[in-house]
């Protein structure tokens, strides 16, 4: 790899919206670690730095709290991430040749907002795309650490109600569905997605995360080839705007 400044400002320019989203969401989830739990800023580090999943970070608040064990956390944690698994096939080509504690890293460090930066690939003429890629991991990486430690830290020095505090995942999730249903060829990935919640609300209300999955991953892989038809129709539309 090969770090430059343009590379530098161009993988910092295009991260730019990730750290908007990151730093206000990592803040509400500091937060709720401090009011909820008690925990510090260390475990507010430590957490962001190893969990690098906005989804994981509120779940673990309400875990920590009711003392879950341990085995039950792996599950969710798989179940929440497994979409990740997917979203490095595009990638292996890619990096294949890179270092393999770099790999581990932008393995790790692999978010929706991350991949879909490093999979457009908008790196300068002439600049490294792994360098680019990289940078955007790590920019990524520290926003989500700054705003949870930062919230976590405001938490335990400012006495204020956090109640509701948590509902700025759902709220992002909301904006996101919205995004994609302005999209034809999202309209029924995203559809199936809010039908799935509610299909998981109904069958298990306790933990409704599981089975949302579960019925969700049925559904696209039963639609897939409509799906990718219309996908292709889209882009060949598209093409001759």
């Amino acid at each position: 790899m090969k770090f430059t400044k343009t590379v530098a400002l161009a993988s910092w320019k295009a991260s730019i919206p990730v750290m908007l989203g990151y730093l206000v969401m990592g803040f509400a989830g500091g937060v709720l670690l401090a009011k909820e739990t008690g925990l510090g800023a260390f475990w507010a580090f430590f957490t962001s730095a190893t969990a690098v999943s906005g989804t994981l970070q509120f779940l673990l608040v309400d875990m920590l709290k009711n003392h879950t064990a341990l085995f039950t956390i792996a599950i969710l944690t798989l179940s929440i991430n497994i979409r990740y698994a997917l979203y490095g096939l595009p990638l292996i080509n890619r990096w294949r040749h890179i270092p393999i504690l770099l790999k581990l890293y932008m393995i790790l460090t692999l978010t929706d907002e991350t991949f879909a930066l490093e999979v457009a690939d908008n790196h300068p003429d002439g600049e490294d795309s792994m360098t680019y890629c990289f940078l955007i991991s790590m920019f990524d990486h520290l926003y989500w650490i700054i705003g949870v430690v930062a919230g976590n830290v405001a938490g335990q020095l400012i006495s204020f109600n956090a109640r509701g505090i948590d509902f700025a995942m759902t709220a992002l999730f909301i904006v996101i569905l919205l995004d994609q249903l302005q999209t034809k060829a999202n309209r029924i990935p995203a559809l199936i997605g809010l039908c799935s919640a509610i299909v998981g609300l109904i069958v298990y209300p306790a933990n409704m995360l599981i089975p949302s999955i579960v019925v969700g991953l049925i559904a696209l892989l039963a639609l897939r080839s409509r799906l990718e038809s219309m996908a292709a129709a889209t882009t060949g539309d598209a093409d001759h705007a």
